[in-house]
């Protein structure tokens, strides 16, 4: 299990700096990476794919909405890079490769769980952003606003 989730922080970092995150935030990002990963394996052993993966990617989106104020960095910056091991890689390539193969029954088997999974990502992105603003936000501004 150790050596899963330090390969999602690996992939994550190398995705980020693959599309010139600033350095700074690297190991923020593979940290969130990793942190889905972790929640990914830990939900597995007790529940089914489809709620390990939706349990992942709301860990990743409320570990980003802490981060973007405190770093002062876009949604961006933390969601893209912290998803991306929880992306079906598999699951579209076992497509591809049904549907190359003339498997059309296979293709159709494995595409459909694939897009489920996009699906359960997109859902969890889609109710973690919509949390409202001020549960994120814990840093205390001074009085008088500065």
């Amino acid at each position: 299990m150790i050596i899963q989730v330090v390969m999602a922080f690996a992939a994550t970092l190398a995705f980020a700096f693959l599309f010139n995150v600033p350095r700074e935030e690297l190991t923020y990002i593979g940290a969130i990476g990793a942190l889905g990963w972790l929640c990914y394996i830990i939900c597995l052993g007790r529940a089914s794919v489809e709620t390990a993966t939706f349990i992942a990617a709301a860990a990743v989106v409320v570990a980003m909405r802490f981060l973007m104020p405190l770093r002062k960095m876009p949604t961006t910056v933390f969601l893209i890079g912290g998803l991306i091991p929880l992306v079906p890689g598999a699951g579209i390539y076992s497509t591809m490769y049904a549907l190359i193969s003339a498997d059309p029954s296979n293709a159709l088997i494995t595409g459909v769980n694939t897009l489920k999974t996009f699906g359960i990502i997109c859902i969890a992105v889609i109710i973690g952003l919509s949390l409202p603003k001020q549960l994120f936000v814990w840093i205390k501004r001074s009085p008088g606003g500065h």
